[in-house]
């Protein structure tokens, strides 16, 4: 039975893209801006991130607890994301103001202060908005084509702001550049938030009963396959360096910025293909087979590249990267629909299903691998001696030791390689196969007609709309 019509996958998918574009914003900008707009060091810019998502820590599962008791008319989930639309978008504004006039301190101060907030914002959006397709449709499938559909779209909204970072170059300085790319961004993610938002229904409903907070925060120990999930994507924060990289590659490498949009379409147009065929590739042989599969791969294409060597033509290069993150798109959605398939398997064990703490522990998965990422990559920058810039990141002077361009090449090549083999750890705990959540399913199945209330009615025919 159908639930969802074709207006709730273009809806919410443009409410992920608009979120995903403030990430990729963030993440692919905000250590560039603060080390050669505001001239910070790289060293205090990665403690601060690390020292954010510390914090972050502690609010993330608060959030995710505080979720699981809210009752509302609109469900526990999309109230949230409404009440912090628009405080999402004016932050993401004020991260790239360039306070180059201010003193030192004052710079360092500003970015703790608007990074701080930001951490807090994005959480208000993020944990509910990962949540929602768990509760939008008890057919397994139409959640797992949802969070396919929307991760697709969500990656192309990471990529929104290197298509503005090439567009505004062309006209102005590159602080301002960065300032009106978090303008457009910020005053568009917070429409198509709500939008996406208002009209996805949360059709499972949560239980009557509010579950303890002490009850929340256990939750990640009980439930040992989440928990092996959780450890097991946490590691793979090793492979997000390639996608960082790619700027120093083009600029230190090839001398030569504007190849950055021709290295990130070409391996973000294979992602996204890839993206699609998860959900299918699930299905057909597991979790976790499709997991290791795609992580050997992944490693196996870098150390090729490494094996190349950086002289090779930019375009070769380009063409080897895009091989390589082919698979990186299945590893963005399988773990997705893995949270739910555990969500699904707690329900089922202990007739609980707490969503909120669930995708609130995804969300600060993301976010620590996030710091963690950005804390390796600039201490790896100092031990290869990395030579900041003097006016911006496309601005060659000083030029960089030999030493210090093997050295991003190796950022950009054998360290990921290597150590993203660990993230394949975990993964050996997890039993979740297909077999497994067939079983789960159909109990849950039985029980919820059994139980039958209005969030697990099959919609009338007249009203459902095949996709």
């Amino acid at each position: 039975m159908k639930y969802l019509k074709k207006r709730d996958y273009v809806t919410f998918s443009l409410a992920r893209f608009s979120a995903s574009a403030v990430t990729g914003l963030t993440q692919g900008y905000l250590l560039i801006f603060y080390t050669t707009v505001l001239s910070i060091t790289p060293i205090t810019v990665g403690s601060m991130f690390l020292v954010s998502k510390i914090f972050d820590a502690l609010i993330d599962p608060f959030i995710g607890s505080l979720i699981d008791r809210t009752r509302t008319k609109l469900g526990k989930m999309r109230p949230y994301v409404l009440f912090a639309a628009i405080p999402f978008g004016l932050i993401s504004i004020l991260l790239f103001i360039p306070w180059t006039g201010v003193s030192y301190n004052g710079r360092i101060a500003y970015m703790f202060i608007t990074y701080f907030s930001y951490t807090i914002l994005a959480s208000l959006v993020a944990v509910p908005l990962d949540g929602i397709p768990a509760v939008a449709s008890p057919n397994g499938d139409e959640r797992a084509k949802i969070v396919s559909v929307s991760r697709v779209i969500g990656s192309i909204g990471e990529q929104s702001a290197l298509v503005l970072y090439s567009l505004f170059t062309l006209f102005l300085s590159m602080k301002y550049a960065y300032m009106y790319m978090g303008i457009v961004i910020g005053v568009l993610a917070p429409l198509f938030l709500i939008l996406g938002t208002l009209s996805l229904k949360e059709r499972i409903q949560p239980q009557v009963n509010r579950i303890k907070f002490l009850d929340s925060f256990k939750y990640l120990f009980q439930n040992k396959q989440f928990l092996s999930l959780i450890l097991g994507n946490f590691l793979t924060f090793f492979r997000n360096l390639v996608s960082a990289m790619i700027v120093y590659i083009v600029n230190y490498v090839y001398f030569n910025g504007s190849l950055n949009i021709l290295f990130v379409l070409p391996e973000s147009a294979v992602g996204l293909a890839a993206m699609l065929l998860a959900p299918k590739l699930k299905r057909k042989y597991g979790s976790r087979r499709v997991f290791f599969a795609a992580t050997f791969f992944h490693s196996a294409a870098l150390l090729i590249m490494f094996a190349a060597g950086f002289n090779i033509p930019w375009i070769l290069m380009s063409a080897l990267l895009s091989v390589a993150m082919a698979p990186v798109g299945i590893l963005n959605v399988v773990p997705h629909l893995m949270a739910i398939d555990t969500l699904d398997y707690w329900e089922d064990k202990t007739g609980k299903r707490q969503e909120g703490i669930t995708f609130a522990i995804v969300s600060l998965r993301s976010n620590a691998s996030s710091a963690f990422k950005d804390f390796f990559q600039a201490w790896l920058l100092g031990y290869f001696l990395f030579a900041t810039p003097l006016n911006s990141i496309s601005d060659h002077t000083p030029l960089q030791l030999s030493f210090s361009v093997r050295g991003i090449f190796m950022m950009f090549t054998v360290i990921p390689a290597v150590l993203n083999l660990i993230s394949i750890i975990p993964f050996i705990f997890y039993k979740l196969d297909n077999s497994k959540m067939k079983e789960i399913r159909e109990r849950l199945d039985k029980n919820r007609t059994e139980n039958a209330s209005p969030a697990f009615k099959p919609p009338l025919e007249k009203e459902t709309e095949s996709i």
